[in-house]
Parts: structure tokens; sequence; C-alpha cells
């Protein structure tokens, strides 16, 4: 099963521009859209970006409108489409017998992946995407416009940012698939129990055994030069507040791996998916009923 995720995500998403762009017509555009909020946040211009594949149809058919599916990167961020992806894309929605517009939006930003979530160190990148990118993009490209035509996806990084939008903008998507996202469940966070009290050193469990990340010890992933390590300084800038430097107060010693038990607090209480689902499934439920579709390997 995770060869297979894998394996979907380096077919559709590993490539070269081609150049496609470049056509009287293009069906493959980059786009970059100035965000006020962010912008506000940062104190400076920032901007989201996205490539946008459009359908078969569309300039054949100039008065159509489409159904959108927001597709979230992973944490290697926005590559470009090819010839050869765009045309796996246009065969997929033949299969389907069905046309919409597919936009890539870029997750990666300063401390990495921003998830799409608004935070207090990397801004409101939530509230950004939602209320100033997906009604101005929309309205551009001639999108239908409902949440029941508007949906949004991803794998890895972008499984998580996928499932938090559909969650945390329950009335503005119809429905969410996430491959292999990241811990939605802070209870197993790649080995560490978050939510205990006292929390669990980082590294390794009560009985002093390493937790491992693909058979390896976690903590050489966490200290290492590779980009694992830039995976957890982004889990920090997402989800950790502030720190008195400026900084995201990071969850963990890097040293000891001891955890901050005022950073796993607020970890759990603001961004814990499986804690938020289950507190507010009284209401949540019942808006997302038939929303919510992950995809995660055995190994995962």
């Amino acid at each position: 099963m995770k060869f297979a995720c894998w394996l979907l995500y380096v077919a559709l998403f590993t490539s070269l521009d081609r150049g496609l762009a470049n056509a009287a017509e293009p069906q493959y555009l980059h786009v970059s859209m100035r965000s006020a909020a962010l912008s506000n946040f940062w104190g400076q211009p920032v901007s989201i970006d996205a490539h946008v594949l459009l359908p078969d149809s569309y300039y054949k058919d100039p008065q159509r409108h489409y159904p959108v599916m927001y597709w979230v990167q992973g944490f290697m961020g926005l590559g470009d489409i090819d010839t050869e992806d765009e045309a796996t894309w246009q065969a997929a929605m033949r299969r389907l017998n069905s046309e919409f517009i597919l936009v890539f939006l870029n997750g990666m930003f300063n401390w990495s992946h921003q998830e799409f979530a608004d935070s207090a160190n990397n801004g409101p990148w939530g509230t950004a995407l939602v209320g100033e990118f997906i009604p101005q993009t929309e309205t551009r490209f001639r999108a239908i416009g409902t949440p029941q035509t508007r949906f949004v996806g991803g794998h890895s990084s972008g499984g998580w940012s996928a499932l938090w939008l559909q969650v945390t903008y329950p009335d503005v998507f119809g429905g969410e698939w996430s491959l292999s996202p990241d811990p939605v469940d802070f209870r197993n966070f790649s080995g560490p129990d978050l939510t205990k009290n006292p929390p669990q050193n980082f590294f390794n469990d009560e009985r002093e055994h390493f937790y491992t990340l693909y058979g390896q010890p976690l903590r050489w992933f966490v200290v290492g030069a590779g980009w694992e390590r830039h995976q957890f300084e982004s889990f920090d800038a997402v989800f950790s507040p502030r720190g008195s430097d400026g900084k995201p107060e990071p969850l963990f010693d890097r040293k000891t791996g001891v955890i901050n038990p005022t950073v796993a607090a607020y970890w759990e209480a603001h961004y814990d998916i499986s804690r938020i689902l289950q507190d507010r499934w009284s209401t949540l439920g019942p808006q997302l009923r038939g929303k919510l579709h992950i995809f995660v390997g055995d190994d995962d």
C-alpha cells in the first residue's frame, strides 16, 4: 500500500517544465497571488503560489464552469508539470468521464511546509487560502464556486493539510482525500505520545527503547542533515507558540529529547485533529459526513 501511494506521488508530481505555459491557449499555468492577510502578518509582500491545470474543453466551451480539486504538494514543494504529467491527468479525467480544474498548491515557506494552517509563526495561511486565493482563483478560471464542487487533497504534509482544511472549514469543501498524512493523532507522533502528562521523551519510551523511523533511531533523523530534520522544524513552526526570541518554541530538546510540556499541551489543544474531531463531533459530524477519505500505507 505504501509503495502504491509512493508510485502515485512520483508519477503525478515529479516533473520538469516543458514550456506548456507558453502555448497560445495554455492548459497549464503558474499563478501567484499576493495575500493581504499574510503580507500584513509579515510586514512584507507574501504570495500564495500554485499551478493550474485546465480541462480539455476549457477553451472550446467558454461559457462552461467547472468543479475544482485543490491538491496540496508534500514536503518537497511545488514541482513543475511536464507534457507527460498533463496528459496523465487529462486521461484520468476522460476515464472518469468528468472534467475539473486541478490546482496544485505550494505549501513550502520560511520554515519548510506551512500545512495551510493558521499559526503563530507562519501566519494565517488557512485564512488566506480560503478567504483570498480560492475566491480569486475560482472567479478567474470559471469555477462553479460551490462547496459541493470544491475538493481538496494531498500527500504527506499535503495530506495533513487537506484533512486540516476540511475539518477547519467544513462548509467550504465538499470532500478531502489524504494520502499518508503527517500525524493526525498526537497520541502517536512518529512514536512518542505527546498527550501524556508528564510527556514522554521524544527519542525513547519509558523503558528506554528508541523510537524508530524507517528502521533507524528517530533521533538520527532529528539531528541529521537530511530533509527529515527540516520536517520536524516545520512542525515546530506550524504547531508551536512563538518564543520570546521570535522563533517557534521547540517541542523538545534536540540533544536530550526532553519534551516541553507547555508546548506539547499547546500542540494538542490547537492542532491535534483527532482530539478536535472528538471534542467537536456533535457539531462537526453532520458537517463532515461522507467528506473524509484517508489512505495510509501499512508501514506509515
